[in-house]
């Protein structure tokens, strides 16, 4: 079984220190399993506030969305069956990152399975789904503008300018993904 502690330590090392993953989650409030696991998912992001901050889906500065539901349970003792789904949500850029199905006897085995997941979708996909949704972001304002665009903060060093027009951004190159 994944934990959470292993892939943290290389989530340390993927994301830049200074970037704390401000996090959403949503779930079916009134099914008990699922309330219950997100509730134990909840907890676990709690328990590494370096790396994560729970926030409302209202959140301007929100950057992973994280749905996760269970099958209702017909009885107390029957397994836990969920499911949740990770997407990276850039102002008005949603990206899936990741995904997966676990069962359980616990809610907190499954949020386990769940955080250790999240973790590994963020360290392998975070930084190069950030810098594809920047370039994306800055060539769709280039391609609709009349005139200038505001670069994405990271993506001024490489282009060495806060504000660039679709001429001087062909005359650089352009970026690639």
């Amino acid at each position: 079984m994944k934990t959470i502690c292993g892939v943290l330590a290389a989530l340390v090392v993927s994301v830049p220190l200074w970037a704390q993953i401000k996090v959403a989650t949503i779930t079916d409030e009134n099914d008990p399993a699922s309330k219950a696991v997100m509730t134990d998912l909840r907890s676990r992001l709690k328990d590494h506030p370096k790396q994560f901050t729970l926030v409302s889906t209202q959140d301007a500065q929100l950057s992973l969305l994280v749905q996760a539901d269970c099958i209702p349970r017909k009885a107390k003792n029957d397994d836990f069956t969920c499911f949740y789904t990770s997407v990276y949500a850039a102002g008005t850029t949603k990206t899936f990152m990741g995904g997966g199905i676990y069962g359980a006897s616990t809610s907190g085995e499954v949020a386990e399975n769940f955080s250790a997941s999240l973790a590994q979708d963020i360290v392998e996909r975070w930084n190069s789904m950030v810098r594809a949704n920047a370039i994306e972001n800055l060539e769709a304002c280039l391609t609709l503008a009349q005139s200038s665009c505001k670069v994405p903060d990271s993506l001024v060093p490489e282009l060495k300018t806060n504000v660039i027009n679709l001429s001087q951004y062909f005359q650089k190159g352009g970026l690639k993904k």
